[in-house]
């Protein structure tokens, strides 16, 4: 179906550019016309991803020809900063109860039984063709090892041959064997992983589709630092199943032991699973099982949640352990504290962690005032207030509990390599 669903949106806009009103014949669309909603029919799913490629050179052509340079770009400041992202799979074999992309997600939205893989040896060419042009970090997408043992190490001497001089990050779904590790060092000499653990409590973190044990991940913290590792960012999550308030700020005690045992190249992160529970996860379709309880299910209702005041009105769950009040109550209480902690461990600067203490304060007053706000009876009166507030709101809706650059891997100093990107803009097709 993945195949079928780039010739499906090709189709579409060849249909728009030729003004086509009647869109059965394209497959795997969904579309309304004043007749109604048509879903059209899903067509077989195709095995591998070996059509497809990330094919730089041809932004760069684009860029070139329409004298365009952001608008070729997905993220604003690509240019400053060119993140790349290679993909490996599209589908997964977890069933993370939040994620609209698990394996019940897919299977149940897009009919996929099992996932759908780029063969090792293009993964592996896809890195090479975007270090080619780009000095910038390159994220794997997908943990190698979804596709057997077999992938990744076929993978990984492909990659041994190439050695990327790029900051390559790559992904963990569960915990890893160190001689993993130490596959990836001998092919990579810059290398990072990420890793979502979501709770420091085990049983919250079964409850949520993950059933390793805190053993066997800080084994695997250990061994990826003792092997090279430059940095290992490490994502815990609020809105969990059985977790309360009080589970949830004690994850932040657990980032500071383990900020003490692996030291700073670990680096944990901490936030509420927002804004919208996904459609298709385990927790959305099946939310009274898993103890959620769904604000909006339709897509209007989820775009009206969009232009509220603030992320609380916007969060579209609770859950029987934590209100919405109790979730964005905790996230500020628990990023407070883990900012000083990253401070006093030097993670960030004491000039940085005191402007986000007092961005993370700010905030809570002015959730605050427009929680009185929502109260106006008078619509006219409640929307004049708010849009007063709107400036202080957009501001502080930008990376109020920690800064972007922390979430960063470096780039080059030269992020581009330009005699590169013109010789092969002049002599490729």
């Amino acid at each position: 179906m993945y195949k079928r669903q780039e010739e499906s949106l090709a189709a579409l806009f060849d249909a728009l550019k030729h003004g086509e009103k009647d869109l059965s014949h394209i497959s795997n669309l969904t579309w309304k016309d004043e007749k109604g909603i048509h879903t059209n029919p899903l067509k077989s799913v195709t095995p591998d991803l070996n059509r497809f490629s990330n094919n730089y050179l041809t932004l760069f052509k684009s860029a070139l020809r329409y004298g365009d340079v952001k608008g070729y770009t997905s993220i604003h400041d690509w240019w400053k900063y060119p993140i790349a992202a290679i993909m490996t799979c599209r589908g997964c074999v977890h069933n993370c109860v939040f994620c609209g992309g698990s394996k019940f997600g897919v299977n149940m939205y897009c009919e996929r039984k099992t996932p759908s893989f780029r063969a090792p040896q293009l993964v592996a060419q896809d890195i090479q063709n975007v270090g080619r042009y780009t000095n910038g970090p390159i994220f794997v997408v997908g943990d190698l090892r979804q596709a057997g043992d077999e992938y990744a190490r076929t993978l990984l001497e492909q990659l041994g041959k190439v050695k990327p001089v790029n900051q390559i990050v790559l992904e963990l779904f569960t915990p890893a064997p160190k001689k993993y590790f130490e596959m990836v060092a001998r092919a990579v000499p810059n290398f990072n992983f990420e890793f979502s653990p979501e709770s420091h409590l085990e049983e919250v973190r079964r409850s949520s589709g993950k059933t390793y044990s805190n053993v066997e991940l800080e084994k695997t913290i250990g061994d990826a630092l003792d092997c090279g590792c430059q940095k290992f960012d490490l994502f815990f999550m609020f809105g969990l199943p059985h977790q309360t308030p009080e589970k949830a700020l004690g994850t932040v005690d657990y980032c500071e032991e383990l900020l003490k045992k692996f030291g700073t190249r670990l680096n944990p992160f901490i936030s509420p699973l927002a804004p919208f529970i996904d459609p298709g996860s385990l927790a959305y379709e099946e939310s009274e099982k898993f103890g959620y309880k769904i604000f909006y299910r339709t897509l209007e209702e989820h775009r009206q949640a969009l232009v509220n005041p603030s992320w609380k009105y916007t969060l579209s769950y609770e859950t029987k352990w934590m209100t919405r009040e109790e979730i964005v109550e905790t996230t500020y209480q628990a990023a407070l504290r883990l900012n000083r902690i990253k401070s006093d461990f030097g993670l960030i600067s004491p000039q940085v962690a005191k402007a986000i203490e007092e961005r993370i304060k700010e905030a809570m007053v002015m959730m605050g005032e427009i929680d009185e706000i929502v109260k106006e009876k008078d619509e006219t009166a409640r929307e004049e207030r708010l849009m007063r507030l709107k400036p202080r709101i957009d501001q502080l809706s930008m990376d109020t509990i920690c800064e972007a650059d922390e979430i960063k891997w470096p780039a080059g100093k030269r992020r581009f390599n330009y005699l590169n990107i013109a010789r092969d803009i002049l002599f490729k097709r």
